[in-house]
């Protein structure tokens, strides 16, 4: 490859994927000079954090927010200018079991959680408070998470608790799921506790994170790059000139200097499949990762559901697995007093909550809604609508670390970023910023003759 005496100015470069790492590459970039393109296969770009409106207002279609310790968004909203619009509220937390709603706050909460025993209720917390002061959380990865709970917690516990839970997050895999994961996700929330407040906190940005999404578009427009939108890349090959690769989209084919993969390793594999004889392990790891869809229903109501925002439901063979009222975190000003509230699940391809009909899901998740909550009414619901995720979430079992990729591809030219590369963490906002920025720099080192640039296996959380 060439080397480039000028940083990224006027590089063309690719990006495949429009959500949180893409587009905050693609503004890094662009605001340095590159010309930079986003090919994006869906009709809006951010993914998981896609905009929609409810009641006329501006929201995104899966619920998000951040924690206080989520320093790459932070930097990001500082960088758009969007700082003071990022708000934070005292979260509320409760469990769902057995017909009864359980607050699930504090430690206190937890001492009167009756569906344990005294003892289970002190070994519980006792696990939970180990866990949070666990630094070596390399060797966590090397055993199940509910094997360690079973061990450790108890199996009542395990069981009432964490197990529903793991089995709503990963379906048929929950088993297989690495402790790492799950102290990963406790290390989050507990890092985002404010003493002030008495619990967890989480930010929100005011108008709903799709105005993050809207104003990352403009930057990168803004900046002279393009968005294409319902254009997904069939194919991807590293010209014989050695200093081009060539990206077919839409139609066409197009060459660039550098493209950067943001799509699920799955995708990734597909297209640069005719690389596999070059590097076939690395094949190999990308198809061993496995991905579940997600599921979520948006709606409305005109009369209020529950007090508290986060809802675990701990019921065997639940429909769903969380149950969130928006409107409990941020209050109902913005919705004209109006409730807002978000069902969601994980599944694979062909479950029912994947391939029904968004009236069938509607019908069979308002169902158990009103078999839980008595608040409940059909009748309230003034909105209502349903998205679905291919390769939301992916599995994160004991070998996943084995299965991790540098960001170089083994076709020239071409780097590949996502989520599964953030292990232990889980996927978010925050880290996908974080890679977003990390990989505009590994490109721009690239450009500059490093040929190192993106080798590097990294797996420590920083």
């Amino acid at each position: 490859m060439q080397r480039r005496a000028d940083g990224v100015e006027g590089a063309r470069i690719a990006i495949v994927g429009g959500g949180f790492t893409g587009l905050t590459a693609a503004s890094r970039l662009a605001r340095d000079g590159a010309q930079v393109t986003v090919f994006e296969a869906g009709e809006t770009v951010g993914g998981l954090a896609s905009g929609c409106t409810l009641l006329g207002q501006p929201i995104e279609k899966a619920y998000h927010f951040l924690y206080t310790t989520d320093r790459h968004a932070l930097a990001l909203l500082e960088e758009l200018g969007m700082r003071e619009e990022l708000t934070y509220h005292k979260s509320s937390v409760a469990t769902y079991y057995d017909g009864v709603l359980y607050p699930m706050e504090s430690a206190m909460d937890l001492m009167r959680f009756k569906p344990l025993s005294f003892i289970d209720r002190i070994r519980a917390g006792v696990t939970v408070l180990y866990l949070q002061r666990v630094k070596n959380w390399r060797r966590l990865t090397e055993i199940g998470a509910l094997d360690w709970l079973r061990r450790y917690a108890g199996r009542q516990v395990t069981e009432i608790i964490w197990a529903p839970l793991m089995r709503g997050k990963f379906d048929h895999h929950h088993e297989r799921v690495t402790m790492g994961w799950l102290w990963g996700r406790i290390r989050q929330r507990v890092d985002s506790r404010d003493r002030t407040l008495g619990g967890e906190v989480l930010g929100y940005v005011d108008g709903g994170f799709a105005r993050l999404i809207e104003r990352l578009t403009d930057h990168i427009t803004g900046s002279g790059g393009q968005i294409e939108l319902t254009t997904p890349v069939e194919r991807i090959v590293h010209e014989p000139d050695g200093d081009t690769v060539s990206v077919s989209a839409g139609g066409e084919t197009r060459s660039f200097e550098r493209v950067l993969l943001t799509t699920p390793s799955n995708v990734a594999g597909r297209l640069l499949n005719e690389y596999v004889d070059t590097d076939p392990d690395y094949f190999e790891k990308l198809a061993g990762i496995d991905y579940l869809g997600a599921a979520v229903l948006l709606f409305a109501t005109e009369t209020p559901i529950s007090d508290f925002y986060w809802h675990n439901i701990n019921v065997p063979n639940s429909p769903f697995v969380v149950f969130l009222s928006l409107t409990s975190l941020i209050g109902t000003e913005r919705f004209a007093g109006k409730h807002v509230y978000y069902i969601g699940d994980y599944a694979p391809d062909g479950h029912p909550n994947m391939s029904a009909t968004d009236g069938e899901l509607k019908e069979r998740w308002f169902d158990a809604l009103g078999e839980m909550f008595t608040a409940f009414r059909r009748e309230s619901v003034l909105e209502a609508k349903v998205f679905r995720f291919r390769d939301a979430q992916h599995v994160v079992d004991v070998d996943f670390e084995d299965r991790l990729v540098p960001y170089r591809t083994p076709c020239p030219g071409v780097f590949l970023c996502n989520f599964s590369q953030i292990f232990p963490m889980d996927r978010g906002v925050n880290y996908a910023v974080r890679d977003g920025y990390r990989m505009a720099g590994v490109l721009r080192d690239d450009l500059n003759g490093d040929p190192t640039a993106g080798s590097r296996i990294i797996k420590a959380v920083d």
